[in-house]
């Protein structure tokens, strides 16, 4: 048998982003060299990829434990335990990783079992505000109201600065992040007490703390941003964003079962999701000139339906109108590009025919992840279809009927 063979292409399948097939891969390759600490690294990450979280920490503590301390595969380990709620675990990595502001506010609520539900078999359908051009809904941080946006492309859930103060949000450290389009922002680190949604009622919730840009607070003139909701509160439910009806609905693991269609029939098999740091959400995504490309998943983006490097234009078959200038809006603030169109674009079962996108003047998400992304579903690709992100299934629905 040759192993190099097999090595290369496991590599090749990766790097392209054909996770589900590299993983079986890198398990065979394993099983074959089982001495082999890289392998096993490798098996720990994909894992983490999807959302198998057991099997992350088992794989990438022992490479830890056996092997030299790689900062990757320290920061993939600080990630599992970090998601798992194993907060002393995860701020002892990321203290060794120099990230001292997020590692000591962890340290001081380690000992929290954070994202603690009242109820084990809660579910909760909320609306979203009316004529919004993203969706937001009332929530209670600590008592006090709260407007916040939803929005797959962010990880931790966000609040505002002057907003946490007044809500008596416990603040920790802080270290500058990088946002949509490579937006740096300052990040303080807090602890949120209790967050209501409705009935649905969740305790010690790690939250992080920016000024809201301007630029999203302009999108809504006439009412107050406190926040957004995004990956980190979704990953816990089987979510809902119903962009028809406008509402969030939130199932637990226990209550929520497969996605049927009126009929009852089960629906198709969806496409596979994967979370990667940060709690980045990644799905495949249809092209004329590409299948089951990787892409990353951030309903907040606005500006267009989907948003690609400049470097993937002529690979991927888009058009490109250099004098059309656009501006969309992410975590970080504005993000500059310019008009792109495709002929059609895939998500599951949704297509969709002669789409306005933006090409991006910088992508640093591009091969942060040690695979191809190759861009940016958006909101405006979303509009007027449900989209079910089950992730004890890592499976994504979207439907537009």
């Amino acid at each position: 048998m040759d192993l190099k063979f097999d090595e290369e292409t496991a590599q090749k399948h990766f790097a392209q982003g054909r996770l589900r097939q590299a993983a079986t891969d890198y398990q065979r390759l394993s099983r074959q060299l089982p001495d082999r600490l890289d392998l096993r690294a490798r098996l720990g990450y994909l894992a983490l990829l999807a959302n198998d979280l057991d099997a992350a920490v088992d794989n990438l503590a022992q490479v830890i434990n056996q092997g030299p301390r790689s900062r990757v595969t320290l920061a993939h380990l600080a990630e599992a335990y970090y998601r798992q709620g194993r907060l002393d675990a995860a701020a002892y990595c990321y203290q060794r990783l120099g990230r001292e502001g997020l590692a000591g506010t962890l340290a001081l609520i380690g000992e929290l079992k954070t994202w603690q539900l009242v109820s084990a078999n809660t579910s909760v359908e909320i609306p979203w505000l009316p004529d919004k051009p993203l969706p937001v809904i009332t929530a209670q941080v600590n008592g006090r109201e709260a407007n916040l946006v939803l929005d797959t492309g962010a990880g931790d859930t966000l609040l505002d600065t002057g907003f946490a103060v007044e809500a008596g949000v416990r603040l920790g450290g802080w270290e500058q992040r990088a946002f949509a389009g490579g937006m740096p922002a300052l990040v303080t680190y807090g602890h949120l007490e209790a967050l209501f949604l409705q009935n649905l009622h969740i305790h010690d919730i790690p939250v992080q703390i920016i000024d809201i840009p301007h630029s999203l607070g302009d999108w809504f003139p006439d009412l107050p941003i406190h926040g957004i909701l995004g990956t980190g509160l979704f990953s816990r439910f089987r979510t809902t964003l119903d962009y028809q009806g406008g509402s969030l609905r939130l199932e637990t693991h226990a209550t929520s079962g497969s996605v049927q269609s009126k009929n009852g029939a089960h629906d198709s098999p969806g496409a596979p999701m994967w979370l990667a740091e940060n709690q980045l959400l990644l799905t495949h995504v249809d092209l004329p000139t590409n299948e089951q490309g990787v892409w990353f998943l951030d309903s907040g983006l606005t500006g267009g339906a989907f948003a690609v490097p400049g470097t993937a234009v002529e690979s991927l078959g888009l058009e490109l109108d250099e004098s059309d200038a656009l501006v969309g809006t992410g975590g970080g603030g504005t993000v500059h590009g310019h008009k792109l169109r495709v002929d059609w674009l895939r998500l599951d079962q949704l297509c969709r025919h002669n789409l306005d996108g933006v090409m991006l003047d910088t992508f640093p998400l591009g091969h942060s992840c040690g695979f191809a992304i190759q861009g940016l579903i958006g909101h405006d690709l979303l509009s007027k279809s449900v989209l079910t992100l089950d992730f004890p299934a890592m499976r994504l629905y979207l439907t537009s009927t």
